[in-house]
């Protein structure tokens, strides 16, 4: 497997058009980028695709040729749902494309163009930047293109922003400033050489040998964040990290450069880990190479972690009921439970210092608190005689509703079942999650209006008394429901009522 012999450009097209059909485009978005091309050739400049979109492309190739399969089948791209679904993952593509020229005069020309037939449903330009974004819609569906001219980058410090020198910028140049060699890769989208692979960092040859490699020696210490996207690379990909990379990382955590860098810039790297489908093993890989360190010194990520992890990623990846749960409280969010756990175990101050350095405010701070206080609260609940004895679901919820239901998901996270007491009281938990948080009266106020009952205290009561009764079974219907209120609470004769 040498050359470009896989790359040929009907295999090119022949991948992206199967692409194009699983997201729901089709030919059409063939079409725009054919459309786009026409359009910067009337201008005199050149566009290129480029960046994790080819990659993938190329590395679908891969996966899709009988001889390579096997070698690339544990690199995650173009994430599908199950066949009956036929699309991809229900999300929509965003293209990233190089701009020979003025990617500002290229969205104008674009917009202003008669014979352009794709609608735009927005445009925002930067011209300070000298980039565009595009949203096109295709039949219902948005499809998001990134343009930016040529540019050349210099970073004055580390961790800081680059300068950006748009200039007259040639192709190889604008290559230099990227991440990482197998983002890029380059497709040609000119009329001339459509979909001819353009390569001046050997990216192709590294993702051929499934190798995460950056560009220079400083990269890591020019921008840092580069160390995240190296590890989400690496382990979505199921590549490895070169061998002088790994060197380069190492240089700049000794030079402790995640300190150049904010909070709010290493969580958004952070939540974007947390989202791939096996968080932990992400989290795992940050521990080994010490960024977690490079981010705060107490923090660690061990094998009790890493199961916790898994728990928390199969209840809100396959269980039914985390949708439900969500609906009941939109507090609820995984990555409030991952970063509970990555800081569980530290003391206050520590957690104070973590929280700050980070920059998470004081509102998840208050948040985590509140998820730690409860967790030791029902490890202590656990306790009580009262479930051991098959306690009714009224007495069950009466004892939960105290606590956060946060809480009382992170202590099923938290605490492996080690014998058939914790078994017996995980059950009563599940049962409170899934079920008895969501019984509720089918009498309302209305009803109780209409009946004589005067909105106040008393509303509550009866309300709450009903939902007692129904959670044990003993009322089924709302007019099981309407009968009980009548005779415990209305004077049948009078229309007044009971204060008992």
């Amino acid at each position: 497997m040498t050359g470009l012999i896989e790359f040929e450009k009907n295999s090119i097209e022949q991948a992206m058009s199967e692409v194009f059909d699983s997201y729901g485009y089709g030919k059409p978005a063939l079409d725009l980028l054919k459309s786009l091309s026409a359009v910067s050739g009337s201008i005199g400049s050149g566009v290129f695709l480029i960046g994790g979109f080819v990659r993938d492309i190329i590395i679908y190739i891969l996966k899709s040729n009988p001889k390579t399969a096997h070698i690339f089948k544990p690199s995650k791209v173009f994430k599908t749902l199950p066949a009956s679904k036929g699309n991809f993952n229900n999300n929509f593509l965003d293209l990233d494309i190089a701009v020979e020229g003025s990617a500002e005069r290229l969205a104008v020309e674009i917009k202003k163009d008669k014979n352009f037939k794709f609608d735009i449903n927005y445009l925002k330009i930067h011209k300070k930047f000298g980039t565009a974004l595009a949203v096109f819609l295709i039949g219902n569906l948005p499809l998001k293109i990134d343009m930016a001219s040529l540019r050349t980058e210099v970073y004055k410090k580390s961790g800081a922003l680059p300068e950006v020198n748009i200039g007259n910028a040639a192709f190889k140049d604008d290559i230099l400033r990227r991440d990482f060699t197998i983002n890029a890769v380059a497709f040609s989208i000119n009329g001339n050489d459509f979909l001819e692979v353009k390569d001046y960092a050997f990216g192709l040859s590294d993702i051929l040998n499934k190798k995460i490699r950056v560009f220079h020696e400083l990269s890591f210490i020019d921008d840092p964040t580069r160390m995240f996207r190296a590890v989400r690379f690496e382990k979505r990909l199921g590549f490895k990290i070169d061998r002088k990379t790994l060197k380069f990382i190492e240089i700049a955590l000794n030079n402790n450069v995640l300190d150049n860098i904010s909070g709010k810039r290493i969580v958004s790297e952070l939540y974007l880990l947390l989202k791939e489908e096996k968080p932990e093993i992400y989290l795992e890989r940050l521990e080994k190479l010490g960024i977690l360190r490079g981010i705060y010194a107490e923090l660690k990520f061990d094998d009790k972690k890493k199961a916790v992890f898994k728990r928390i990623s199969s209840f809100f990846n396959k269980s039914g009921n985390a949708g439900k749960l969500i609906e009941y409280d939109k507090n609820i969010d995984p990555n409030i439970f991952y970063m509970a756990e990555v800081f569980y175990g530290l003391e206050s101050h520590e957690l104070d210092a973590a929280v700050g350095r980070l920059n998470l405010g004081d509102k998840i701070k208050r948040s985590l608190e509140i998820i730690y206080s409860d967790e030791e609260k029902i490890l202590e609940l656990k306790k009580n005689k009262l479930f051991n004895l098959n306690p009714k679901n009224s007495e069950i919820y009466d004892k939960l509703k105290e606590y956060d239901i946060k809480g009382i998901l992170f202590y099923i996270f938290e605490n492996k079942v080690k014998n058939l007491r914790d078994l017996n009281f995980n059950k009563i938990i599940i049962k409170y999650l899934n079920k008895l948080i969501f019984i509720m009266p089918a009498v309302g106020g209305r009803d109780l209006k209409s009946m004589g009952i005067c909105e106040g205290p008393l509303c509550g009561k009866i309300l709450n008394d009903i939902r007692m009764l129904k959670m044990n079974g003993m009322l089924r219907s709302k007019g099981g429901e309407l009968k009980f209120i009548k005779k415990k609470y209305i004077k049948l004769s009078s229309g007044g009522t009971k204060n008992d």
